[in-house]
C-alpha cells in the first residue's frame, strides 16, 4: 500500500539519481535553474544537497556498489521490497561488526534448504548469538530467498 507522499518521494529520488551522475558544478547549475527544485521546501532542497555532497565524496567503487544494490532491489517483487524496507531500520541500527556477522550468517544460510533455514533460525545457537533485532533481520533476509514464505506468496500473486 502506498502512502500519500510515496509518489512525490519517488519523483524526488529520481531527480536525485539524475543529478548524482553529473559533475558537482553541473549539479548546482541544474538545481539553480530547475523550477521544480526551486519549488521544493528549503529543508527538502538542503536534504538533496546533503545527499549529493555525500554521494560526491564516495569513491567510484563505493558508487558502483550502491548502484549494484539498487539494481538488485529493483529486481525484487513488491512483497520482497516491502520486506527489505521493513527490516532496514533494524539493519541500520546494527554496528559494523554485527552487520558483518549477520551477513556472514546469511551467506551460510543461502546454502541451506528452506526447511533447514527455518530450523536454524529458531535454534538455540541463533537465539544465543543474535539479538532480537539481528534475528528479525536474518528472518527478513531469509524471506527473500527462494522457497521462503514471500517467494511462495509472490507465485500466488501471478
Amino acid at each position: 500500500m502506498m502512502g500519500p507522499n510515496r509518489g512525490m518521494r519517488g519523483r524526488h529520488q529520481g531527480f536525485f539519481m539524475r543529478l548524482r551522475d553529473l559533475p558537482p558544478k553541473e549539479q548546482e547549475r541544474v538545481m539553480a535553474n530547475d523550477p521544480r527544485f526551486q519549488r521544493l521546501p528549503p529543508e527538502r532542497q538542503e536534504r538533496i544537497r546533503g545527499h549529493l555532497k555525500r554521494w560526491n565524496a564516495l569513491s567510484p567503487d563505493q558508487k558502483q556498489s550502491i548502484r549494484q544494490r539498487e539494481r538488485v532491489f529493483e529486481g525484487l517483487s513488491p512483497a520482497q521490497r516491502r520486506e527489505v524496507r521493513s527490516i532496514y531500520p533494524d539493519w541500520n541500527r546494527l554496528d559494523r561488526e554485527r552487520k558483518q556477522e549477520v551477513m556472514q550468517t546469511f551467506r551460510h544460510m543461502r546454502a541451506m534448504t528452506p526447511e533447514e533455514r527455518e530450523k536454524y533460525l529458531h535454534s538455540p545457537e541463533v537465539e544465543k548469538k543474535f539479538s532480537t533485532d539481528e534475528r528479525r533481520v536474518l528472518q527478513g533476509l531469509n524471506d527473500l530467498l527462494p522457497g521462503s514464505s514471500l517467494d511462495s506468496m509472490d507465485e500466488s500473486e501471478d
